[in-house]
């Protein structure tokens, strides 16, 4: 006769534990040499996350499952807490193997280690609840309850990526394979609640699967309450309590049930328009309300027309007040980004003309001319074309540096940062190039595109993702006509140096301790923000040993001396200087031009000008080069001086300005016009603007006020102000050619409604 159960005991799995747990510590060791994943931080977590998920918890659960059905009193609380110990055990070997490996490193090692226990156990204990629950409820059948377990996994990520389609958020959360925090560029991954919730949720779904199964288990087996029944019971209302718990402050967190219903209401704020919705914080004034409406109208229009979409589809615009906001609703701190499939753009609140608001409309608009659940060029429909989908939307941006995107490109083909274009559009080298570089490389192809073949192929390039098909030429052809065309753009020093220090910059996966050194930046720059500058101060000195040492110290300067301690601001200053890099011009300027500004605080006009006039000469931002000469221009003016101090050296003084208009002086007409048009007042901007453009300002501070005026008002009494610009660079007969056909458009749309 068969006997119900073995008659020797299975083979204990301690030795294959043992050898498994050195295994992993071995692999987080090796790890440290992958990029991201030199210290226990989020990247380690995730991965061990989803190796938890994916690998131990079926093969651990379903083997806990397995041994505990072959005892006399099968327990499947006992098996899920064998197989999560065990578990948690090849995981604290992995963690243990990255962090020694990482003590020996320049990273702090634990700084980040606490998105470990948050993210691989929490997918750990849910992995072995639900495949030891599958293993009993199988029977044992380990290919059918490792089938379900699959399957399980999958409509658990069906359900969140639906939810993340739907909805506004660019993050995912997953109860089971863990947490994408949105765009890789972002740089800082924060521990926040709804992250804490999240994981919290996890675990409460664990002990719910558990308890269930080990009720079910009972009843089947027609056992009595007992103890046992005590504790699945206990499991179970454990898991239920937690899950509540979580869920409903998660729910506070997001405004109720509908994350997009509740960050409508947190904004407070609406405008319509026949192309546009946007929803903007309510305390907004009414012009700059107005004018985010017509900046959308105009770009979705100028985009359409540009693309020959014929209807494009209605864009929804989300104002948010900062990106510590934007972060807390869709997950997406400093990076603005668009979900083309609902046209539905998330930007910060900025000076208008918005800055990046054209960009994604781009992506919103060209929406309508690619198929698919995603409505963008991608590979099977759901691998998206990163070089097609940004370099169009780089493609038809209006150049606001002075340089367009093919000067920036000849200059990084000089400089050898140029990305092999072939190799970008290929599945993952968008992502493995440094973002500068690869915006720049994209938007130069397509642009040319654009210009040399007309909206008709580039539309149907994006909407089939095939370049050679849609062009009617192989694609090295395309590229080698692209590489001459940038032959003919001339080169330039300044522009060479300006390259070098954007471009120059690797990515995120090529800086060491970059996560680290970017949490620290911007946990420096929230402390001063809030007054706490010895804290700040303090979080720069350790940026500098982990990252880029002089721009960290430059910064803790600016800090002390906006605080008013200018021997310390004076001595930051002087070790930026002394751990500057070769080839950082750039920087150097910048630390003229802090030297500069510590001297006439002190009162010393002389030596601040003399200081101005050196970064002048090392500098390669025309943004920096308009701020040292409007310095210049008011330092040495006894009556503009003091009020220009303050307004350009303490931006937060709200009375500054009012005391720069008192000034006569055209400087004080461009610098209150400037403002007022950031604030969306056109029409009170324009004057100023006007009186500006007419005087006799330094070059860079003339061009400006110029092109100022032109996107300010449609005045034909302005053309003779305005003429210096057609002799104006490309980049800046761009600007002025947008700002012409917004007036246009405008006179068009007024035409429409006296009809």
């Amino acid at each position: 006769m068969n006997r119900p159960f073995p008659t020797s005991p299975a083979p204990a799995p301690w030795r294959a534990l043992a050898l498994t747990v050195c295994a992993a510590a071995a692999l987080g060791a090796a790890a440290g040499r992958l990029p991201l994943l030199e210290v226990p931080g989020y990247e380690l977590s995730e991965l061990s996350a989803l190796l938890a998920a994916l690998f131990l918890a079926p093969i651990l659960g379903l083997g806990a499952a397995r041994r505990a059905r072959a005892r006399p009193a099968p327990s499947v609380l006992s098996a899920w807490g064998s197989a999560s110990v065990r578990c948690a055990a090849v995981l604290a070997a992995l963690l243990a193997g990255s962090a020694l490996r990482a003590a020996a490193g320049p990273c702090h090692a634990l700084r980040d280690a606490a998105f470990f226990p948050l993210l691989a156990l929490p997918s750990a204990l849910l992995g072995c609840a639900l495949a030891v629950a599958l293993g009993f409820a199988t029977g044992g059948r380990r290919a059918l309850a490792g089938l379900l377990y699959a399957a399980a996994a999958l409509a658990l990520l069906s359900l969140r990526l639906l939810q993340a389609y739907r909805g506004p958020a660019a993050f995912l959360l997953d109860p089971l394979l863990g947490y994408f925090p949105g765009p890789l560029y972002d740089e800082t991954v924060p521990l926040d609640a709804r992250l804490l919730l999240s994981r919290g949720e996890a675990v409460g779904w664990a002990l719910l699967a558990a308890g269930l199964a080990a009720a079910f288990s009972r009843l089947r087996r027609g056992a009595g309450a007992g103890d046992g029944g005590r504790a699945a019971t206990a499991t179970a209302a454990l898991g239920a309590c937690l899950l509540a718990a979580t869920w409903l402050p998660r729910l506070a967190l997001q405004g109720g049930p509908d994350l997009r219903e509740g960050l409508i209401r947190a904004l407070g704020a609406r405008r319509e328009g026949p192309r546009c919705t946007v929803f903007l914080p309510a305390e907004e004034p009414r012009a700059v309300a107005d004018e985010l409406l017509a900046e959308c109208e105009f770009h979705v229009a100028d985009v359409a027309a540009r693309l020959g979409v014929q209807r494009p589809p209605r864009v929804t615009v989300f104002v948010h007040r900062s990106p510590a906001e934007k972060r807390r609703w869709v997950g997406a701190a400093q990076t603005d980004f668009t979900k083309p499939w609902l046209a539905e753009v998330h930007v910060d609140d900025q000076p208008l003309p918005h800055p990046v608001l054209r960009h994604e409309i781009v992506h919103a608009v060209a929406s309508a001319l690619a198929p698919g659940p995603l409505h963008v060029p991608a590979r099977a429909w759901v691998v998206p074309s990163l070089t097609l989908i940004e370099g169009l939307a780089v493609a038809l941006e209006t150049p606001r540096s002075g340089y367009t995107v093919h000067q920036w490109s000849r200059a990084a083909r000089d400089l050898g940062l140029l990305p092999d274009l072939s190799r970008l559009l290929g599945p993952a080298g968008f992502w493995g190039e440094a973002p500068a570089r690869a915006y720049v490389a994209a938007g130069s192809f397509l642009a040319h595109l654009l210009d040399r073949y007309g909206p008709g192929p580039v539309a149907a390039a994006y909407r089939t993702g095939d370049l050679a098909g849609a062009f009617g030429r192989p694609l090295p052809t395309l590229v080698e006509e692209w590489q001459r065309s940038l032959d003919a753009v001339a080169p330039s020093e300044e522009l060479a140096r300006a390259a070098s220090r954007w471009l120059g910059r690797g990515s995120l996966f090529e800086r060491r301790c970059a996560r680290e050194a970017a949490e620290l930046e911007q946990e420096a720059a929230a402390a001063a923000a809030r007054g706490r500058t010895a804290e700040a101060c303090g979080l720069w000195a350790q940026e500098a040993e982990v990252g880029e040492p002089a721009p960290a110290l430059l910064r803790r300067g600016e800090a002390l001396a906006a605080s008013g301690d200018l021997p310390a601001a004076a001595e930051a200053y002087r070790a930026a200087a002394e751990r500057l890099g070769p080839g950082e011009q750039g920087l150097a300027g910048r630390l003229h031009a802090a030297e500069g500004d510590l001297r006439w605080r002190r009162g010393d006009v002389a030596g601040a000008a003399a200081e101005w006039a050196e970064a002048s000469r090392a500098t390669d931002d025309r943004g920096q080069a308009r701020l040292l000469a409007a310095k210049q221009l008011a330092a040495p003016d006894p009556e503009l001086g003091p009020a220009a101090r303050a307004y350009l050296l303490d931006p937060g003084d709200p009375l500054a300005l009012v005391k720069v208009a008192r000034s006569r002086a055209p400087l004080a007409a461009y610098l209150v016009g400037r403002a007022l048009l950031g604030r969306g007042a056109r029409a009170q901007a324009a004057p100023e603007l006007a009186r500006a453009a007419a005087a006799d300002l330094p070059a860079p501070l003339s061009l400006e006020a110029r092109l100022l005026l032109a996107e300010a008002r449609c005045d034909p009494a302005d053309a003779g102000l305005l003429a210096p610009l057609e002799r104006a660079g490309d980049a800046d007969r761009a600007r002025l050619e947008e700002a012409r056909r917004r007036c246009a458009f405008e006179a068009g749309a007024g035409r429409a409604a006296a009809r």
